[in-house]
């Protein structure tokens, strides 16, 4: 996968585009959180505007995956409200799409997103279609991340598991993770893990994620320890084959880190300005 290593980006700090995927999403503004030049596989926040609609009936060239961050967003009739996921394959048929508020949605595209007409002759694995998980209503367990992460220490983290794809082995998950939580472990994964959190702050070699915090990190790569005082939830992937993890005992994280991103050149102009404030009382 041609996509630089990004640990971390606010994503509040990279621009909205205008005219990105104008032939499957014509309308919609996109933050490019990364990018595969190569294939045209990417991960966005795509910002529906009110009255957004495209009913034609059409499938795409790609897996399209998403999480509604905000607002509304209606495919076929089904309705994914704020923290609603889907998965849907390459040539799965949508009959409409449609927004009456407006959406922030976050969404990856396997590769080059091209819609085309109608139905397909040969449509995709029905055991790999996701078609709608509330995730608030989901119950977490522990189970999803003993299996992941064989050896690591009880710590107060569970899962939600959204995805397993029978085709790829690849999984998508939500972590929660309780207030003053730390790790003495770190992690090496043989696979990517992109990362883009939704709620809390976690503390890193890299800074303080919070909210909108995203990095795309390439296998191999060791990482960690990580802290959070609050508490987070993280959406996640495990992309480029099945996720499994060694540790390595390493000393707890530090609760204040500065901001030390890996970054790509045009991402550092974005986030010249960033501070990372605490609240001021």
């Amino acid at each position: 996968m041609a996509r630089p290593h990004i640990e971390f980006v606010p994503a509040q700090f990279l621009p909205w585009q205008r005219g990105l995927y104008e032939d499957v999403r014509p309308g919609v503004e996109t933050r490019v959180l990364s990018r595969d030049f190569d294939t045209g596989a990417a991960s966005l926040m795509l910002r529906y505007p009110a009255g957004f609609a495209r009913p034609e009936r059409e499938h795409l060239s790609a897996d399209e995956e998403f999480f509604v961050l905000d607002g509304i967003i209606e495919i076929n009739g089904q309705r994914y409200d704020r923290h609603c996921y889907g998965f849907y394959p390459a040539g799965y048929v949508r009959y409409g799409v449609y927004s009456g508020a407006g959406a922030v949605v976050l969404t990856f595209f396997s590769r080059e997103p091209r819609a085309r007409s109608g139905i397909p002759i040969f449509g995709p694995d029905p055991a790999r279609v996701v078609r709608c998980l509330d995730t608030r209503r989901m119950v977490p367990s522990d189970t999803h991340r003993a299996s992941m992460f064989p050896g690591i220490k009880p710590s107060g983290t569970v899962h939600k598991r959204l995805k397993t794809d029978p085709a790829t082995d690849e999984v998508t998950w939500l972590v929660l993770i309780r207030g003053g939580w730390a790790m003495t472990q770190n992690e090496i994964h043989p696979c990517v893990e992109e990362e883009f959190t939704i709620a809390g702050e976690m503390v890193g070699p890299h800074g303080t994620m919070r909210p909108g915090a995203y990095f795309w990190r390439p296998p191999g790569i060791e990482h960690g320890p990580f802290a959070s005082a609050t508490g987070t939830i993280h959406f996640i992937r495990g992309l480029g084959g099945r996720y499994t993890t060694k540790l390595r005992e390493v000393a707890p994280s530090p609760w204040n880190v500065p901001y030390d991103p890996i970054l790509p050149p045009d991402y550092r102009q974005h986030v010249a300005g960033y501070r990372d404030l605490e609240t001021c009382y």
